[in-house]
């Protein structure tokens, strides 16, 4: 069954992207984050925990995290030298949508032709 992350757990992965070699500390999270949303990512193995600043225990993300924002762990991104999109939807396991695909193009919305009209002529108020 594949889990789609909310909001708040997307907020978190993304500020976790930042600095992705230290254990963030609580006091180092978004605003918003609680312990439901740490202990659900820790188990779905987006998260690992450690030892962060002042001993205190801290959170980073796996490449299983880098996985469900962008479909490719870390290395993977580093060695193709590409840039690299996330992908639309943040779930897990992740659900490949295209983006995540290397040197593929977005496609441009298309945009309709105009079907202007005759307007009304212009209406002299009263005297």
């Amino acid at each position: 069954m594949t889990y789609r992350l909310t909001d708040r757990e997307r907020k978190l992965l993304d500020h976790l992207q930042m600095d992705d070699e230290t254990f963030q500390i609580r006091g180092q999270l978004p605003v918003g984050t609680g312990e439901i949303t740490l202990h659900r990512l820790t188990e779905l193995g987006l998260l690992e925990t450690g030892g962060g600043r002042f001993g205190e225990t801290g959170w980073r993300l796996t490449d299983n995290g880098w996985r469900c924002m962008y479909g490719k762990s870390q290395a993977e991104m580093m060695t193709n030298g590409e840039r690299n999109h996330p992908l639309k939807v943040w779930s897990w396991p992740p659900t490949l949508d295209g983006s995540a695909t290397a040197g593929q193009r977005h496609r441009r919305l298309q945009t309709l032709a105009p079907k202007l009209g005759m307007l009304p002529p212009k209406v002299r108020p009263l005297d």
